[in-house]
């Protein structure tokens, strides 16, 4: 194995895509960068998702990670803590877009997780946008760069998602990518292979998909209902 890396995951505060993550990681050293101030309940996720899915909460997680709070991504003291860190590796566990002075502070990439077939589905309807056109719902692994969704790709994964409602297809999601997530990282622990490989996106090809919207979730939910 190589020398020791040095691993963050950054994540607006109890998001819960990133407490996901964390779950599946904690035999892992990784720090946890906290942006902003949430509550722990997301009323929106809760409803998205039937209340099918409960991540660990923050408190849980905390006995396994260290967890670094900052204002937000623009604060100076974060900017000042990522220099004097001087990590190797990063992970978007859900956050804002990230700027370039942030991104540049991690020697061998940011890593985003981006639940779409790049460069086919970008955008955050990508899970429902494949599930639409009846496409496997793939995950793409790639290192995160000034664009949406465009940076170089490590690696895909399909993902074994539940169809039997649209609440249990939200909430299955994150879930499967998490086990994505643990399987990458402990790739890189061993080898720096995947980003020396990492492939460029092919933008002839790019689509960027907007949010589906109520009507098509909507038609969605009958199609699920039906095949169930």
């Amino acid at each position: 194995m190589n020398s020791p890396q040095k691993i963050a995951l950054i994540m607006n505060q109890n998001c819960y895509s990133g407490r996901e993550y964390l779950s599946h990681l904690k035999d892992i050293d990784i720090d946890v960068i906290s942006i902003g101030k949430y509550p722990e309940f997301d009323k929106d996720e809760e409803e998205r998702c039937g209340n099918y899915w409960k991540p660990e909460t923050e408190e849980v997680l905390s006995q396994h990670f260290e967890f670094f709070n900052f204002e937000s991504l623009k604060s100076n003291e974060l900017e000042e803590f990522l220099l004097s860190k001087n990590y190797d590796l990063g992970i978007q566990g859900g956050t804002g877009i990230l700027r370039p002075n942030i991104i540049n502070l991690f020697k061998k990439g940011l890593l985003n997780f981006h639940p779409g077939d790049l460069p086919k589905y970008r955008g955050c309807s990508a899970p429902e946008w494949q599930l639409f056109d009846k496409k496997e719902i793939v995950c793409s692994a790639h290192i995160i760069d000034i664009g949406i969704d465009s940076g170089a790709i490590l690696a895909k994964k399909v993902l074994n998602i539940r169809l039997e409602s649209y609440e249990y297809f939200r909430a299955s999601i994150y879930p499967e990518v998490s086990k994505f997530v643990r399987e990458i990282i402990l790739d890189l622990l061993k080898s720096d292979i995947l980003i020396l490989n990492a492939i460029s996106q092919d933008e002839d090809i790019a689509i960027y998909r907007d949010y589906i919207g109520y009507d098509r979730i909507q038609e969605l939910k009958e199609i699920l209902k039906l095949g169930s």
